[in-house]
């Protein structure tokens, strides 16, 4: 006990929260609900630009604090959205592309881990795969043929594995960008598809965007 209270920090409460947050979109849809499954998602992306937010501020960032983030984004980014994906339509050849997804979230994870410390300063490389898990759930939330579905899947498998840098949005400033997320989740059914048909694109385009400044 002596040594779980000397890792753990203030800012791994909001990572428990995380993963509570992944693990009750689980059980919503396999109570096939997969509206409220895709707004906890959407809501844990939330609490994990927070809890990275307050050990900045707090200053506890530590490499404990990085790996238990790394494992709870496994389950909320990575095999929740998955299984979303799967449950929307439960064929068995989309089950390829969830567990090329899910592949492609570790792999983003574990390189991370390993080469942060080499990384330019404000940058990724590769997408995180919070965002990546956003972008599935707005596919989802958008109703598309399960074709671009799955072609949406694909796509972000490949830029969370890509080697291109992807700025980092909010660094040391309060993430105001995440209440703009939350809203998300609030979006009442009835508006959600014509909202996550503009979200799409938009997010993908704004992060382009921010590629193209980060050149220059």
């Amino acid at each position: 006990m002596y040594e779980i209270q000397t890792y753990l920090k203030k800012a791994d409460i909001i990572t428990f929260l995380n993963i509570s947050l992944g693990f009750a979109a689980m059980i919503f849809i396999l109570n096939n609900n997969l509206d409220v499954a895709a707004r906890l998602i959407v809501v844990a992306v939330v609490a994990d630009g927070f809890d990275g937010y307050f050990a900045r501020r707090s200053k506890t960032e530590s490499e404990f604090g990085m790996n238990f983030d790394s494992l709870s984004d496994c389950i909320s980014f990575g095999v929740a959205p998955a299984l979303l994906v799967y449950a929307y339509n439960p064929e068995w050849w989309v089950s390829f592309f969830c567990v090329v997804y899910v592949a492609s979230g570790v792999l983003r994870l574990a390189r991370y881990n390993v080469s942060f410390k080499d990384m330019e300063e404000g940058t990724f490389i590769g997408m995180p795969i919070p965002i990546g898990a956003l972008m599935i759930v707005l596919a989802v939330f958008a109703d598309l043929h399960i074709i671009l579905l799955v072609g949406a899947v694909f796509f972000v498998s490949c830029l969370m594995v890509c080697s291109i840098n992807f700025a980092k949005v909010g660094g040391k400033r309060f993430p105001v960008h995440n209440l703009a997320i939350l809203l998300l989740a609030a979006v009442p059914v009835t508006y959600i598809i014509p909202v996550s048909r503009i979200a799409f694109p938009v997010c993908i385009g704004g992060m382009l965007i921010r590629k193209k400044r980060k050149k220059r």
